[in-house]
Protein backbone atom coordinates (compact mmCIF):
# COMPACT_ATOMS: atom_id res chain seq x y z
CA UNK A 1 0.00 0.00 0.00
CA UNK A 2 1.65 3.40 -0.82
CA UNK A 3 2.16 5.91 1.97
CA UNK A 4 0.17 8.73 1.96
CA UNK A 5 1.10 12.30 3.28
CA UNK A 6 0.10 13.67 6.08
CA UNK A 7 -2.41 15.98 4.39
CA UNK A 8 -3.77 13.97 1.95
CA UNK A 9 -4.57 11.85 5.27
CA UNK A 10 -6.45 14.75 6.94
CA UNK A 11 -8.30 15.58 3.86
CA UNK A 12 -9.83 12.15 3.76
CA UNK A 13 -10.32 12.05 7.48
CA UNK A 14 -12.24 15.59 7.24
CA UNK A 15 -14.03 14.42 3.91
CA UNK A 16 -14.99 11.16 6.24
CA UNK A 17 -15.63 12.97 9.28
CA UNK A 18 -18.25 15.69 7.20
CA UNK A 19 -19.72 12.65 5.34
CA UNK A 20 -20.45 10.87 8.72
CA UNK A 21 -22.07 13.95 10.42
CA UNK A 22 -24.34 14.70 7.92
CA UNK A 23 -25.81 10.90 7.11
CA UNK A 24 -25.82 10.85 11.13
CA UNK A 25 -27.65 13.98 11.73
CA UNK A 26 -29.13 15.81 8.59
CA UNK A 27 -28.58 19.40 10.19
CA UNK A 28 -25.49 20.08 11.90
CA UNK A 29 -26.74 22.85 13.84
CA UNK A 30 -29.23 21.15 15.06
CA UNK A 31 -26.69 17.91 16.33
CA UNK A 32 -24.71 21.07 17.83
CA UNK A 33 -27.59 22.44 20.14
CA UNK A 34 -28.58 18.81 21.43
CA UNK A 35 -28.44 18.22 24.97
CA UNK A 36 -24.89 16.58 25.97
CA UNK A 37 -26.09 14.33 28.92
CA UNK A 38 -22.93 13.32 30.17
CA UNK A 39 -21.45 16.82 30.75
CA UNK A 40 -25.22 17.81 31.05
CA UNK A 41 -24.53 21.14 28.95
CA UNK A 42 -26.42 22.85 26.10
CA UNK A 43 -24.74 24.82 23.46
CA UNK A 44 -27.00 27.71 21.98
CA UNK A 45 -26.25 28.39 18.46
CA UNK A 46 -26.83 32.35 17.67
CA UNK A 47 -26.54 32.46 13.56
CA UNK A 48 -27.68 33.49 10.16
CA UNK A 49 -30.93 31.19 8.71
CA UNK A 50 -28.52 32.17 5.63
CA UNK A 51 -25.59 29.87 6.73
CA UNK A 52 -28.09 26.90 7.06
CA UNK A 53 -29.62 27.81 3.54
CA UNK A 54 -26.26 27.72 1.85
CA UNK A 55 -24.58 24.53 3.51
CA UNK A 56 -27.83 23.00 3.06
CA UNK A 57 -29.21 24.28 -0.06
CA UNK A 58 -32.37 25.03 1.44
CA UNK A 59 -34.31 28.67 1.10
CA UNK A 60 -36.28 28.75 4.44
CA UNK A 61 -38.41 31.84 5.28
CA UNK A 62 -37.63 32.88 8.37
CA UNK A 63 -39.75 36.55 9.84
CA UNK A 64 -36.81 37.28 12.47
CA UNK A 65 -33.59 34.95 12.04
CA UNK A 66 -30.49 36.59 12.30
CA UNK A 67 -28.45 38.74 9.19
CA UNK A 68 -24.72 38.72 10.11
CA UNK A 69 -22.73 41.99 9.43
CA UNK A 70 -19.15 41.80 10.62
CA UNK A 71 -20.66 39.98 13.60
CA UNK A 72 -24.19 41.67 14.18
CA UNK A 73 -27.14 39.96 13.64
CA UNK A 74 -31.00 41.22 12.66
CA UNK A 75 -33.91 40.45 10.58
CA UNK A 76 -34.31 38.98 7.35
CA UNK A 77 -37.71 37.25 5.06
CA UNK A 78 -35.37 35.19 3.57
CA UNK A 79 -32.48 34.69 1.58
CA UNK A 80 -33.96 34.80 -2.20
CA UNK A 81 -36.41 37.85 -1.31
CA UNK A 82 -34.38 40.03 0.32
CA UNK A 83 -31.50 41.66 -1.24
CA UNK A 84 -29.83 44.33 0.64
CA UNK A 85 -26.85 46.88 0.76
CA UNK A 86 -24.96 48.77 3.28
CA UNK A 87 -25.43 52.31 3.15
CA UNK A 88 -24.61 55.30 5.72
CA UNK A 89 -27.44 56.10 7.73
CA UNK A 90 -28.58 56.06 11.99
CA UNK A 91 -29.58 53.26 14.42
CA UNK A 92 -30.76 53.29 18.26
CA UNK A 93 -28.60 52.18 20.19
CA UNK A 94 -30.49 49.89 23.22
CA UNK A 95 -27.35 48.06 25.13
CA UNK A 96 -23.16 48.65 25.42
CA UNK A 97 -21.50 47.21 27.82
CA UNK A 98 -17.72 45.53 27.85
CA UNK A 99 -18.27 43.35 31.17
CA UNK A 100 -16.75 39.93 30.29
CA UNK A 101 -18.99 37.57 32.09
CA UNK A 102 -22.65 38.78 31.46
CA UNK A 103 -22.10 41.51 28.25
CA UNK A 104 -22.77 38.61 25.58
CA UNK A 105 -25.61 36.64 27.04
CA UNK A 106 -27.33 40.45 28.20
CA UNK A 107 -27.12 41.33 24.41
CA UNK A 108 -29.18 38.12 23.70
CA UNK A 109 -31.18 38.64 25.69
CA UNK A 110 -32.03 42.15 25.29
CA UNK A 111 -32.83 41.44 21.79
CA UNK A 112 -35.20 38.28 22.56
CA UNK A 113 -36.91 41.22 24.55
CA UNK A 114 -36.64 44.01 22.12
CA UNK A 115 -38.09 41.52 19.36
CA UNK A 116 -40.84 40.73 21.12
CA UNK A 117 -41.98 43.82 21.80
CA UNK A 118 -41.11 45.89 18.83
CA UNK A 119 -41.15 42.96 16.21
CA UNK A 120 -41.45 45.13 13.24
CA UNK A 121 -38.12 46.74 14.03
CA UNK A 122 -34.92 44.89 12.96
CA UNK A 123 -32.46 44.53 15.64
CA UNK A 124 -28.87 44.04 16.01
CA UNK A 125 -26.26 42.54 17.96
CA UNK A 126 -23.01 43.25 17.59
CA UNK A 127 -19.18 42.70 19.45
CA UNK A 128 -16.85 45.18 18.73
CA UNK A 129 -14.18 43.92 21.36
CA UNK A 130 -14.37 44.89 24.21
CA UNK A 131 -17.87 45.86 23.85
CA UNK A 132 -21.04 44.36 23.04
CA UNK A 133 -23.94 46.67 21.71
CA UNK A 134 -27.55 46.10 20.59
CA UNK A 135 -29.00 48.22 17.92
CA UNK A 136 -32.34 48.82 16.32
CA UNK A 137 -33.66 50.18 12.97
CA UNK A 138 -32.78 51.33 9.70
CA UNK A 139 -33.12 54.86 9.80
CA UNK A 140 -31.52 57.27 6.90
CA UNK A 141 -32.27 60.15 8.44
CA UNK A 142 -31.29 61.52 12.12
CA UNK A 143 -35.21 62.70 12.33
CA UNK A 144 -36.31 59.15 11.56
CA UNK A 145 -33.86 57.91 14.39
CA UNK A 146 -34.66 60.29 16.73
CA UNK A 147 -38.26 59.13 16.34
CA UNK A 148 -37.71 55.27 16.73
CA UNK A 149 -36.09 56.53 19.85
CA UNK A 150 -39.54 57.70 21.03
CA UNK A 151 -41.07 54.23 20.09
CA UNK A 152 -38.61 52.44 21.57
CA UNK A 153 -38.54 54.49 25.30
CA UNK A 154 -42.15 54.25 25.15
CA UNK A 155 -42.61 50.54 24.28
CA UNK A 156 -39.42 49.39 26.31
CA UNK A 157 -38.92 51.41 29.75
CA UNK A 158 -36.36 49.64 30.78
CA UNK A 159 -33.87 50.96 28.25
CA UNK A 160 -35.12 54.17 28.03
CA UNK A 161 -31.64 55.76 29.90
CA UNK A 162 -29.52 53.51 28.01
CA UNK A 163 -31.04 55.17 24.20
CA UNK A 164 -29.09 57.04 22.00
CA UNK A 165 -28.76 57.79 18.42
CA UNK A 166 -25.93 56.29 16.45
CA UNK A 167 -24.01 56.52 12.90
CA UNK A 168 -24.06 53.46 11.80
CA UNK A 169 -23.84 51.37 8.19
CA UNK A 170 -27.48 50.58 7.68
CA UNK A 171 -29.57 47.55 5.26
CA UNK A 172 -31.58 49.38 2.70
CA UNK A 173 -33.75 46.92 0.03
CA UNK A 174 -31.02 47.02 -3.26
CA UNK A 175 -32.59 48.15 -6.53
CA UNK A 176 -33.39 45.65 -8.76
Amino acid sequence: MPKRSVKQQVVVFSVLFVSVLCVSAQNIFSHLESKDTSAKGVVKVHQDQRIESLVYGVKKKAATQTQTNENSVGTVESLAVVNTIDVPGYRVQVYSSNIQKTAKSEAFRIEEEFQQMLPNVPVYVSYHSPFWKVRAGNCRTMQEALQLKSEIGEAYPQVKRDLYVVRDKIKVPAKQ
